[in-house]
């Protein structure tokens, strides 16, 4: 039977990227001290074969391991690929690997692995009359006299495993493995003066799991590992540089309040120069229809097209959504971006079984003909990316034929306004009608939502779209709901 440290570092890929995926899995496996300097892997066949890959995608991952010094390849007798976890770049590597991740990436990480280790704690903690958990809590405490990060690393690593295993759910202690390879090795990045306050919430998940509390083991271990989450959080967006153009770095609060105000004001701007040249285009091909068919409007698609060229660094998708009580049918002509500027693409998507005139931005009976934006949501039927939607209704003879609209990515907003909230109070967040945070200097509020007990030193409406600046919100480390 393979041991725990096989299992979490050579089980079976999942996505489709596997190329790269090998080689994540297999870095943070080192780096996690799963696998320890001077082990040895298996041959290219056995673990080619264990992880469902082919031999040459494997060699490739290894290749790229060589080169960032953490494998060596020996010939001859007793030869193969050994781990060089003293000697490779360990700290780059884990740099390079968290850079790769993007705040909505660690966001959705945050949330499941909160979940995956508050289920097993509550699970655990329910079944604690019928099973030993002395070597959950033996574990609990080896962090405190780790002495180097990788050993924080491992014995984090551990805990938590066993924390899953400890659940009786087989299906807990794989999906624990599978998410301490793909962070676990980053958690303890630059942490290493917090062994003693996590040996101490690791010790008090195990007396609630110990006392039979269900309620206090699944709260304190999902504080304890949203914390340890927000901490690599900071760190990914502290190593954000601004992007090209940016102003200086603002001193004087209030100039960094104007700065994002400004900012919100373009930004409408851009969506709402969009839209306007949808609809002028929608309103050309209807003169020009001797139908009425939505067919009959291709221009519009041009159009869309050529504004997110324009507005690529805004914009992520645009065009116009078809009332089908005006066409007759149901329709979209839309452009949008799903990989890069380099490709915009026409969405094609199965409308059949898709009402949209209860999605989020489709407007109210009794709107006005004036741009409205929508509270950030998941187009859990369209794009699948988390979207804010500015929209304007478009009318013909007094009758509404349908919308212009223009899509910004939830993730282009925090990349937008951060330049400014770098230089506002920590705890500051921009959030839209709903109090959904889309955009923070401050990890603990990534992809929250504040409630009315949250108090901010300063709130701010701001201009051209129904959103709020909240600075200083006092509120501490769980400032808002995660979601």
């Amino acid at each position: 039977m393979a041991s725990w440290r096989e299992q979490l570092a050579f089980a079976p890929l999942e996505t489709v990227e596997r190329g790269e995926e090998i080689g994540r899995r297999l870095r943070h496996a080192i780096e996690l001290g799963v696998l320890e300097d001077g082990a040895q892997l298996p041959s290219e066949s056995d673990l080619a074969a264990r992880m469902r890959v082919s031999t040459l995608t494997l060699r490739a991952a290894l290749a790229e391991l060589r080169h960032l010094g953490l494998l060596e390849t020996r010939r001859g007798k007793g030869g193969g690929s050994f781990v060089r976890a003293n000697t490779g770049d360990i700290a780059r590597a884990q740099r390079d690997a968290l850079a790769a991740y993007s705040l909505e990436d660690l966001r959705d990480i945050r949330e499941y692995r909160a979940f995956l280790a508050g289920s097993a704690a509550t699970a655990a903690a329910g079944r604690s009359q019928q099973v030993s958990i002395a070597r959950l809590a033996s574990m609990a405490v080896m962090i405190e006299t780790a002495q180097t990060p990788a050993e924080m690393t491992r014995a984090d690593s551990r805990f938590h495993i066993e924390l899953a295993a400890t659940s009786g759910s087989v299906l807990f202690a794989r999906q624990e493995m599978a998410m301490q390879a793909e962070v676990g090795g980053l958690v303890w990045a630059g942490a290493s003066d917090s062994r003693r306050a996590a040996a101490k919430e690791h010790s008090m998940i195990v007396d609630a799991i110990r006392a039979g509390d269900t309620i206090r083991a699944r709260a304190l271990a999902e504080e304890h590992v949203r914390r340890d989450m927000n901490r690599l959080i900071d760190l990914r967006m502290s190593m954000d540089a601004p992007p090209p153009g940016s102003p200086p770095g603002i001193e004087d609060i209030d100039r960094a309040v104007s700065a994002v105000e400004s900012f919100a004001v373009s930004l409408e701007g851009t969506a709402a120069e969009s839209i306007r040249t949808v609809e002028e285009a929608v309103q050309a091909g209807l003169d020009r229809a001797k139908s009425g068919r939505l067919d009959e409007l291709e221009n519009v698609y041009d159009v869309a097209r050529q504004n997110l060229a324009k507005a690529v660094s805004a914009l992520y998708g645009t065009g116009f959504v078809a009332d089908p009580s005006f066409f007759g049918e149901l329709g979209a002509i839309w452009c949008y971006i799903p990989s890069g500027p380099e490709s915009p693409q026409r969405w094609e998507v199965d409308l059949e079984f898709y009402d949209y005139s209860t999605a989020q931005w489709w407007p109210a009976s009794d709107a006005d003909d004036k741009i409205q934006a929508s509270y950030a949501y998941v187009d859990a039927l369209g794009s699948n990316e988390h979207v804010v939607t500015f929209t304007k209704r478009v009318t013909r003879e007094g009758r509404m034929a349908g919308i212009a609209a223009a899509d910004v990515l939830v993730s282009r907003l925090q990349s937008g306004f951060d330049p400014f909230l770098r230089s506002l109070p920590p705890n500051t967040c921009i959030v839209d009608q709903n109090e959904v945070v889309l955009a923070t200097n401050t990890a603990s509020l990534v992809g929250g939502t504040l409630s009315p007990s949250h108090q901010a030193e300063r709130r701010i409406a701001l201009p051209s779209v129904p959103w709020s600046l909240c600075l200083g919100v006092s509120t501490g480390e769980n400032a808002a709901d995660g979601g």
